[in-house]
């Protein structure tokens, strides 16, 4: 259509011409050539250049490539998570000489998916031969730091039985997180342990049992026996938890890690632990419990209990939380090499007080800061300051 118009215009002007300047045939049939050969230029180069057919090698390499060997799907679902706190920690005991120590705790790990029902986890840690401690405490002119498997282990978790999982290797506790009147927060139990838990609708049932390897006697191995059973309960806007915890070993004693504060090597302890949960105002607060006796312990020394409250919940950036226990653990109530390496330098027969503080400066980005004010296992006073900077990431 733009063509006819065009033309058509050439021709008026054409004969326009004509008439003014009376030209010969032959002028006018140049004219309109020349014209027409413009026409045809302009068309050549409005319309849009067709993308050239890929060659015949390029074809067979997007070919391979779309065929070739996939990615494992596991690797793709993969995470690596870790994380770093830096410590600044204050120890002052009757009759020694107080103690300032900087120390880090450095872990990394890759969490990831086997398949849809097998997860798995392997974590490296700093910290040298010690199962309640991951610390690096600074100050060893500059020597290169050691690193330790921390965690590896496998969850399986079959689709037919949905919230249970059988974890093997070396794994978090599989029980209810504690107060450590127990055990350490970094102690990571070695063995098969199977957990199950079941929701319905304001009603939680929590159950687990495991079996751990604690020392390879060449015969008949030290072992752990585990069982634990919890149920939670909400009412409106408040939280109720009991439960009841049995740790049994099993085949030759522990005195071989005893801290030196144990009288026994034997040990079936009988747990008992609630707390409840509310929010106040929308304040959280939580008021918690525990009592543990070890019914094989061959002095009257063999109970242990801890009160405490918290106030707050440090995990939104600005948010804060505050917490208090008051414990008391009896020299054979609890297996020493285990229990909380802070409280009392991890002594049992010692007692005390805990205040602890956090603040979420951003995210991923932690304060907290810890008082401990305690007589320890062997009757002295003794008081730590620890001051915490937590990175996750």
């Amino acid at each position: 259509m733009k063509r006819i118009w065009i033309t058509g215009a050439a021709v008026a002007l054409t004969v326009s011409a004509v008439w003014a300047e009376d030209p010969t045939l032959a002028e006018l049939q140049a004219q309109l050539k020349e014209l027409s050969a413009k026409i045809e230029k302009l068309e050549r180069q409005q319309a849009s250049p067709a993308a050239p057919a890929p060659s015949a090698d390029l074809t067979a390499r997007i070919e391979k490539l779309e065929n070739g060997p996939k990615i494992p799907e596991w690797v793709t679902n993969t995470k690596i998570k870790g994380d770093l706190r830096y410590r600044y920690e204050n120890t002052e005991v009757d009759g020694s000489n107080s103690a300032d120590r900087q120390r880090a705790r450095a872990r990394i790990g890759a969490y990831g998916s086997v398949n849809d029902y097998i997860d798995y986890g392997i974590r490296f840690a700093t910290g040298k031969d010690s199962a309640t401690s991951a610390n690096e405490t600074l100050g060893d002119e500059f020597l290169k730091d050691d690193a330790y498997f921390d965690l590896y282990y496998v969850d399986i978790h079959p689709e037919q039985f949905k919230g249970a999982h059988v974890i093997l290797g070396k794994m978090k506790k599989p029980w209810l997180k504690g107060s450590g009147l127990i055990w350490d927060g970094d102690t990571n139990p070695e063995g098969i342990a199977v957990k199950y838990d079941k929701k319905f609708e304001d009603t939680t049932l929590f159950a687990s049992a495991g079996s751990f390897v604690v020392s390879d006697n060449k015969g008949d191995d030290a072992q752990l026996w585990s069982g634990q059973a919890a149920v939670e309960q909400s009412i409106d806007s408040i939280k109720f938890l009991g439960g009841a915890s049995l740790y049994h070993v099993q085949n030759g004693d522990v005195s071989g890690l005893s801290a030196g504060q144990n009288l026994t090597a034997q040990f079936n302890i009988v747990e008992g632990f609630g707390s409840i949960s509310a929010k106040p105002c929308g304040l959280p607060v939580k008021v918690h419990g525990q009592y543990a006796v070890n019914t094989e312990a061959v002095a009257n020394d063999d109970t242990a209990y801890l009160v405490g409250v918290v106030l707050g919940k440090a995990k939104a950036p600005g948010s804060w939380e505050i917490g208090y226990n008051w414990r008391d653990t009896g020299r054979d109530a609890v297996i020493d090499a285990f229990n909380d390496s802070d409280f009392a330098g991890g002594d049992t027969g010692s007692y005390g007080h805990q205040v602890k503080a956090k603040y979420q400066i951003s995210e991923n980005f932690q304060a907290a800061g810890t008082y401990f004010n305690t007589v320890n296992g062997d009757g002295a006073d003794e008081d730590m300051v620890q001051l915490d900077l937590n990175f996750n990431f």
